[in-house]
């Protein structure tokens, strides 16, 4: 049985989408690719995905009670017309109450109002949509001649029957002063619909050109505090709609404004990494605190309970920063970009990453932190990953270097400039008293083993067609490398003999990855884009057997558990399969813990634990207890 211990996941590509529980002291919500993750600060096992989206979630709100919490995507591929959906989820039952239609592209914006009775969504297509939180009808919906960039609810008027509601807008027009607008929601009887009245908010007569990045209103709700893309704060008297003053607070813009309700302190994360605690009023503001974090601050968020704050970077790094101080302690820091690969070493509770933009990470399996952290700029992103015991991680690149660093330090111990023509796609380590060395495949087909000591190329091997998608060290007879291909070839190599000792080939089906069982005859298994599991014997010409994936997904890794008796599979239908190899290739469980595409998976050396990683940029740690009741898959 497969069990979803954790997900490691927050890439920070869009602002605001880590927010803390406004009622739940140690709860906090975040986005995970698609998924809507609620989270528990007090404890790492504790959380629940929300799942409907098909596409990277870009914006999320959670109403002041904490009842609702709303999400919006990127606009969809999967369907005609790139809609981006907005989904009410309802916080105590975990279910979605509505799906909103109506944005494309992607939704850029959503706030409730204060009294919840409204949602209030913008988006890429200019468009601002205003729900119904009752029946989850459009009351009002405009087009803009730009997307509005920021949108902020302030005071709610009772007038009868009906409140009126007050809102700061930016939608850019066609000079500085058309940028923010003060304007009222309220309902015309006359016509039976909601209407919004907007004026423009006096700018300074010389103009005062901003693009504008974050807002917030301070406690009393008469000033707009608005971050800039110059790193400056604008303060916005809302009583006569007038700008009032222009504070400098950081380089590279000011992207995330937090203000204390209890206190009205206002804290400012900036483009440079930089976290600032003001206090002031209208045009005085001092500087009363400063903290520097490890990249651009996308969300602010305080915690219930008023002592701490959420932040979450553009690194994908989440800290817990105390509102007295601002002393920063990380929570949890993720890969911001496809998850390309995945390794154990000798230890069980450690296992490496690598990903596209040429990141590596270490991990810890008992608390979940990084050990170390590796960023080679320039060198495209890692390919492949494998362990030298515990103390060296050997990794494949696209710019074609083999690079080697130490697993504790980061430090680089070697590397292997133009291993391949191309991209590095496989590699593997074999390591004993007798024999030590490396084999790499890539994109040109070539198979190169090059000596671990002096990294010397030992011998190559150059007839696959195309390029080398899986490489495996004989698990009895070390001198034997099995190489498959895209070509639709799977080749074994003799290092002895240095040639090929073996042959086979399909007419269709090019291989994606391979693996070996420690049982029986010690079959090669490959893996194709159709889902299927081809065991392969040296002595006959044929499989002695397929194993059918039921869903026919693209199998993008496989991996036989170091007993040898499962083997799981990960690929494109965003799952986690394990099959029973005693048992005849029966699927003895499913895991579904991703959001895309599945890269990569690696069983830990004890066999209760495989660590997944894909294109959502999550890594999902799953306990293993052995096989529930089978499904027939095996032909």
């Amino acid at each position: 049985m497969l069990e979803l211990e954790h997900v490691i996941g927050y890439t920070g590509h869009y602002w605001e989408t880590l927010q803390a529980h406004p009622v739940d002291p140690t709860v906090y919500v975040k986005s995970m690719g698609s998924v809507v993750a609620i989270c528990d600060t007090s404890d790492p096992h504790n959380q629940q995905f929300l799942r409907a989206h098909d596409m990277e979630i870009s914006a999320m709100s959670i109403s002041p009670s904490g009842n609702m919490i709303a999400s919006g995507q990127v606009g969809t591929v999967h369907q005609p017309g790139y809609h981006a959906p907005v989904i009410v989820w309802d916080y105590a039952t975990k279910k979605d109450l509505f799906v909103l239609t109506g944005h494309t592209k992607q939704v850029r914006l959503l706030e409730f109002s204060p009294d919840e009775r409204f949602l209030a969504g913008t988006g890429d297509d200019c468009l601002l949509y205003i729900w119904d939180m009752q029946t989850g009808e459009v009351v009002f919906g405009k087009k803009f001649d730009e997307p509005v960039i920021l949108f902020e609810w302030a005071s709610i008027r009772e007038n009868g029957r009906r409140a009126s509601y007050e809102i700061i807008l930016c939608s850019p027009g066609g000079g500085p002063q058309d940028d923010v607008r003060h304007c009222e929601l309220a309902y015309d009887p006359v016509r039976a619909q909601w209407t919004l009245h907007a004026q423009n908010v006096n700018m300074p007569s010389g103009g005062l050109s901003r693009t504008y990045f974050s807002a917030m209103l301070s406690p009393d709700n008469e000033y707009m505090l608005c971050g800039t893309s110059v790193g400056d704060m604008l303060v916005f008297n809302l009583k006569n709609s007038v700008y009032r003053a222009s504070v400098p607070v950081c380089s590279s813009g000011l992207v995330s404004i937090e203000v204390n309700a209890e206190t009205g302190d206002v804290f400012c994360g900036g483009g440079d990494g930089t976290l600032k605690k003001l206090q002031g009023r209208d045009m005085r503001w001092e500087l009363h605190g400063e903290t520097m974090l490890d990249s651009k601050i996308v969300s602010l968020s305080i915690m219930a309970g008023n002592t701490e704050m959420l932040a979450a970077t553009a690194k994908g790094t989440q800290y817990r920063v105390l509102l007295d101080d601002l002393s920063a302690t990380i929570i949890s820091t993720s890969h911001t970009e496809h998850i390309t690969c995945t390794s154990f070493g000798s230890r069980f509770d450690v296992f490496a990453t690598g990903d596209k933009k040429g990141n590596i990470k270490v991990w810890d399996l008992s608390d979940y932190a990084t050990i170390m952290e590796v960023n080679e700029k320039k060198t495209g992103g890692v390919t492949c990953l494998a362990w030298i015991n515990s103390t060296a991680i050997v990794a494949g690149f696209e710019d074609s270097f083999v690079r080697c660093f130490d697993a504790t330090s980061g430090k680089k111990l070697w590397e292997i400039p133009s291993a391949h023509k191309g991209k590095i796609t496989c590699v593997s380590v074999h390591s004993d008293s007798r024999l030590a060395f490396l084999v790499t495949g890539g994109l040109d087909g070539g198979v190169r083993v090059w000596a671990l000591k002096n990294r010397e190329l030992m011998i190559q091997f150059v007839e696959h067609q195309k390029s080398v998608t899986g490489i495996t060290v004989d698990v009895k007879k070390p001198n034997l490398i099995h190489s498959v291909s895209s070509d639709c070839t799977f080749l074994t190599f003799d290092l002895i003999k240095e040639k090929r000792v073996v042959s086979h080939m399909v007419r269709e089906g090019a291989f994606l990855c391979c693996s070996q069982r420690l049982d029986s005859e010690q079959e090669v298994i490959t893996a194709d884009g159709n889902g299927r599991l081809l065991f392969w014997d040296c002595d006959y010409a044929t499989p002695v057997q397929m194993v059918q994936d039921p869903a026919r997904s693209k199998c993008n890794a496989v991996k036989v558990s170091p007993s040898g008796r499962y083997v799981a599979t990960c690929g494109e239908d965003h799952l986690v399969k394990v099959f029973d190899l005693v048992d005849g290739g029966q699927l003895a469980s499913v895991g579904h813990g991703h959001s895309e595409y599945v890269l990569g998976l690696e069983w830990s050396g004890d066999e209760k634990q495989i660590v997944s990683v894909g294109e959502d940029a999550c890594v999902c740690i799953w306990n293993f207890y052995g096989a529930d009741v089978g499904v027939g898959a095996v032909e």
